[in-house]
């Protein structure tokens, strides 16, 4: 059966890193369960407004 994840290279700085893997373990989660639910808020937020945009662009 086909993996349904795929890996995404992120680059950041050292310090940061550290910050968010010792916040993370302070959560009691991942980084990647973290970052899968931040990207997944993103592009919903960049759906909603390409969809005003179009919205608004039909309209005119």
């Amino acid at each position: 059966m086909a993996k349904s994840e795929d890996t995404v290279k992120l680059i950041i700085g050292k310090e940061l890193k550290i910050r968010f893997k010792s916040l993370c373990v302070q959560a009691e989660t991942d980084m990647s369960a973290v970052v899968k639910d931040l990207v997944a808020v993103w592009c919903d937020e960049q759906e909603k407004k390409l969809a005003m945009e179009r919205k608004k662009s039909n309209s005119a």
